[in-house]
């Protein structure tokens, strides 16, 4: 009875163990199923394994799910790769394609070896496409190679704030070699927004890339969804609509293998800036999550007028070879603050900065500062400071910092001196003249008398 027991034991134990390997095979297979399943994260319904929202204007995180942990950046990495060389090269110079630029994994590269294009084809290729060629190009020319390109990205990333970002090449095609956490990658975005060139590129949603020696004209689109809508069929052949955000300005997406991907857009919520990053999610549901995450951060974002458009600010700008020394400045658009809940408007301080090396003409109208707005002491955000009136340039006195108007004050008092210096010298003339004929006059007069006296004697001694 003892073995007929240990046997059904050992039968059922034996049927719990591969009913446990067949669930676990099970999952692993459908693992690409799991969005069907997806997960509410700190408060969002989302299928991102890793996201975080970032507040521009405040430079902080108001969410995140897994936001430290480490993930696979894919072709996000080419937003750091286009930072470093926006901030390195000339945007018009003529590129030759290099063979080392050209990798036969890349899909679609749109380039090839020898092609004649330009830095500014390569960086809206690389943006907007995410495209693997081209950033490698851009890495190729601002460091001479991929290798020594990749020193320079850590050290940005570095300097950017990212605690866990580990780059090992330009692109991000290698599988998993990049790594980074959405909070990371949320400071590469803003420091990505906030550089002139690549900011402008990544809110394009189209650009005609010029026929090129072994090309012909092309037209890119961003791969940003929020950005240009419509439909699209995903890795499993479900068509996705996406409507467009008409307050996203930005954005990026780019796919591993042929089901995951990762994405991040910028949106503006109430005036304020507001960046979302997406990892390890499902093609087809990523914009999907982002417009979620926006949804959610606009239950968090309380904006606050810290500034308002045309405010005069007391204290002016210095300026050199004007008619005038100072100008007023005033504010150029309206600036906000994200006040999280419970802070106090107290806390905010804006403090004008203008430009050292202000020089006249100045247009009214001209940017020639910025009003840093801070919160709690820390700096959030700026807005431009516009001059109130113009300026033209001053005269020649205003090189040495005399204005106009002090100019012409000192020249009618140094005239009125110089008029004064005239009279006072000719009356001192007249004076002298006159003192000198009075002298001849007495020295003609006691000649007369000497002469009269002589006369008188010779006369009294004539014997005659």
């Amino acid at each position: 009875m003892r073995k007929t027991d240990s046997k059904a034991k050992r039968s059922i134990l034996t049927v719990f163990v591969v009913v446990v390997i067949v669930a676990i095979v099970l999952l692993y297979c459908i693992g690409p199923m799991a969005y069907v399943f997806a997960d509410t994260r700190n408060g969002v319904d989302m299928w991102a394994s890793g996201a975080a929202i970032y507040i521009d204007e405040s430079n902080s995180f108001v969410w995140d799910y897994n936001g430290e942990k480490q993930y696979d950046v894919d072709s996000l990495t080419i937003l750091l790769t286009c930072l470093i060389a926006a901030e390195q090269l000339n945007m018009d110079d003529a590129v030759t394609v290099s063979p080392s630029a050209i990798n036969s994994d890349d899909i679609s590269s749109w380039l090839k070896e020898g092609e004649e294009t330009t830095v500014d084809a390569l960086m809206h290729l690389a943006l907007m496409r995410a495209n693997n060629a081209a950033a490698r190009q851009l890495a190729i020319l601002t460091a001479e190679s991929e290798e020594d390109f990749v020193k320079l990205m850590n050290e940005r990333a570095l300097e950017i704030g990212c605690t866990k970002a580990e780059f090992y090449d330009a692109t991000g095609h290698r599988t998993g070699a990049n790594k980074a956490s959405a909070k990371d990658m949320c400071l590469i975005v803003e420091a990505a927004l906030n550089n002139e060139t690549v900011g402008g590129i990544l809110g394009e949603k189209s650009y005609q890339m010029d026929a090129t020696n072994m090309n012909e004209a092309k037209k890119l689109t961003t791969s940003n969804r929020l950005m240009k809508g419509g439909s699209y069929t995903n890795y499993e052949g479900k068509t996705i609509n996406v409507d467009v955000d008409p307050d996203c300005y930005a954005g990026l997406q780019s796919k591993r293998t042929t089901e995951r991907t990762v994405a991040f857009a910028a949106t503006r919520i109430n005036g304020i800036s507001v960046i979302a990053v997406t990892l390890n999610d499902y093609d087809g549901y990523d914009f999907d999550d982002l417009g979620k995450l926006f949804k959610h951060a606009g239950n968090m974002v309380q904006p606050y007028k810290a500034l308002e458009k045309d405010t005069m600010f007391e204290q002016k700008a210095k300026v050199k070879n004007g008619a005038v020394t100072k100008v007023s400045g005033m504010a150029g658009d309206d600036g906000y603050v994200n006040l999280l809940e419970g802070a106090s408007a107290s806390l905010i301080l804006v403090e004008p900065e203008y430009f050292e090396d202000l020089t006249a003409p100045v247009a009214k109208g001209d940017v020639i500062g910025e009003a840093v707005i801070y919160l709690a002491d820390v700096p959030v955000t700026t807005v431009d400071i516009v001059a109130a009136e113009s300026v033209k340039e001053g005269w020649i006195f205003s090189r040495i910092g005399i204005p106009n108007i002090v100019a012409l004050i000192i020249m009618i008092v140094l005239g009125v001196i110089l008029i004064a210096v005239i009279v006072l010298g000719s009356i001192v003339r007249t004076k002298k003249a006159r003192a000198r004929a009075k002298r001849q006059a007495r020295i003609k007069e006691i000649a007369l008398k000497q002469l009269e006296q002589e006369q008188s004697a010779r006369e009294r001694d004539w014997p005659y």
